[in-house]
């Protein structure tokens, strides 16, 4: 029977932070804490009937905003905002003016910047056991935060269902701005979190964006066909790790609608367990994992380089700054919404 029930909760800067564990009728669990949005266990069923934990992170979500964990600081399993991946010279024109946000990578920002919608205490608006397992959570951003203008209203609501995860995200705002929201997590479908070189990986896209030295997209499109960006057929990660660095890279996923379409998979070594990421959204963003920090994670296992895969759905990066990109700016009255939804087969 599906259940939903608050497994945790702890005092931080004068805010309750939650932890709630999702199950759905046949097992699969969620464990979700409104700091950050983020999924801090994710527990399904292999083929063979045996339950894996498929995502990076701790066991406790104090260790969420530990010291150690912070300096190396990897997004795992958090909702990212107000604007997932990089804006150039963190700066856009928006009606006519120039917006400077806070520039925490390089010059430019990086998901958001200083303290994105990631390191939040998101408020529980409610939870629910029917018809599936579900929470949803809110937070206010107020204008000007990290420089955004605005006050912004984003809602996520997760739920549990048979074999899947399926989130949805509403936001709402009382001034001109600009939203790109995903989702940071971190997958390994094998038992040991060690490596996922020797995984699958299969994305529905015929092109990747180009990215400049300081990984920000220059508007460029690539055809993906007979490259190293080729993840049209199963690939195994590390066949080709694009030289030194992994991938690191968004490709645009083939569609002709704005419907929730499969996006990209993934296949464990053994073969015993495959996931399906489905979207709205136009693109995925691929990352290997490569600047994971050595770090001790749940269970005693050890966290590393490679230890894990994201599947960032979202819209283009910097699209604020590619006026070929399809539009990043929200208006008052208007809503923005995304799905997407991890299953596993």
């Amino acid at each position: 029977m599906a259940s939903v029930n608050k497994i945790q909760e702890v005092t931080r800067n004068n805010q309750s932070v939650e932890v709630y564990e999702l199950k759905s009728d046949n097992g699969t669990t969620a464990v979700i804490t409104n700091y950050g949005g983020i999924i801090m266990k994710l527990i399904v069923k292999d083929k063979n009937g045996e339950a894996r934990d498929v995502v990076l992170g701790f066991d406790s979500v104090e260790d969420y905003w530990s010291e150690e964990y912070l300096k190396g600081y990897p997004y795992f399993g958090a909702m990212i905002g107000r604007y997932a991946n990089r804006i150039k010279g963190a700066s856009f024109p928006l009606n006519g003016q120039t917006v400077h946000v806070t520039a925490n990578k390089s010059g430019n920002i990086l998901h958001g910047g200083n303290e994105g919608f990631d390191q939040k205490v998101w408020k529980v608006i409610k939870t629910e056991t029917a018809p599936v397992a579900s929470i949803t959570l809110q937070y206010v951003s107020a204008d000007g935060e990290e420089g955004f203008p605005g006050e912004l209203t984003t809602t996520v609501t997760f739920f549990v269902k048979d074999n899947e995860l399926v989130y949805e995200v509403e936001a709402s705002t009382n001034k001109t701005t600009v939203i790109n929201l995903a989702h940071h997590g971190y997958f390994n479908l094998d038992k040991n979190h060690s490596s996922v070189g020797q995984q699958k990986v299969k994305l529905n896209a015929g092109y990747w964006l180009e990215q400049d030295a300081d990984f920000c997209v220059t508007g460029k499109l690539i055809p993906a066909l007979n490259s190293n960006y080729d993840f049209s057929d199963w690939k195994t990660v590390s066949q080709e790790w694009n030289k030194d660095d992994g991938y690191d890279q968004t490709f645009v996923i083939n569609r002709s609608n704005n419907d929730l379409i499969l996006a990209a998979e993934a296949l464990s070594s053994d073969g015993a367990l495959h996931m399906q990421v489905y979207t709205t959204e136009p693109v995925v963003h691929l990352y290997t994992g490569k600047w994971i920090p050595v770090i001790k994670g749940k269970n005693g296992q050890q966290y590393q380089g490679y230890s894990a895969y994201c599947f960032e759905t979202q819209h283009q990066p910097n699209a604020v700054n590619v006026p070929a990109f399809p539009s990043t700016v929200l208006n008052p009255g208007e809503k923005y919404s995304q799905a997407n939804s991890y299953r596993f087969v």
